[in-house]
């Protein structure tokens, strides 16, 4: 039994596809610790923008310690905060992240910007906002980097 030429082009090519896609796998570099925690940080960020709580609480640990409060304290405390939040936009303004092993601390300053009165894009624009500090313990577990602890303060005007 003769195989057609075109079968056999077809299985060579994708014989390549899968071998090219081997090799870029293998030689792609894997993302640091500062950048998996940054895009944690990001992710946190944008559940707190997004107004879902459990996307927030997915970053953080089962061990969580922070601010007199556990996990399910937090959990209820961020949940709170959202459903009466009245800000539009978290911006991150400064984001530092040191790494030590399988622990890292994160300084983020993050601005909670509350929108104007109006319809349509007067209600995007900022009209007041308040800037936090937030302090972050991370620890790396089985399923990757979790926030094991935090403690925050509203940074004043002549802070930075």
């Amino acid at each position: 039994m003769r195989i057609p030429r075109n079968v056999i082009v077809v299985l060579l090519a994708a014989l390549a596809g899968v071998a090219s896609l081997v090799v870029i796998r293998v030689l792609r570099e894997e993302p640091t610790d500062e950048q998996v925690i940054q895009l944690l940080l990001e992710r946190a960020e944008k559940a707190a923008e997004d107004r879902q709580p459990s996307e927030l609480m997915a970053v953080v640990s089962e061990r969580f310690q922070g601010e007199g409060m556990g996990r399910r304290e937090l959990s209820q405390f961020v949940t709170l905060q959202i459903l009466r939040g009245s800000w539009s936009a978290v911006i991150p303004v400064a984001t530092r992240i040191t790494v030590a092993g399988d622990r890292a601390e994160a300084v983020v300053d993050a601005a909670l910007v509350r929108g104007g009165e109006g319809k349509g894009l007067l209600s995007r624009l900022p009209q007041a906002g308040d800037t936090w500090r937030v302090h972050v313990s991370l620890e790396r577990e089985k399923d990757g980097w979790k926030v094991t602890g935090a403690r925050w303060r509203r940074l004043l005007a002549h802070e930075g």
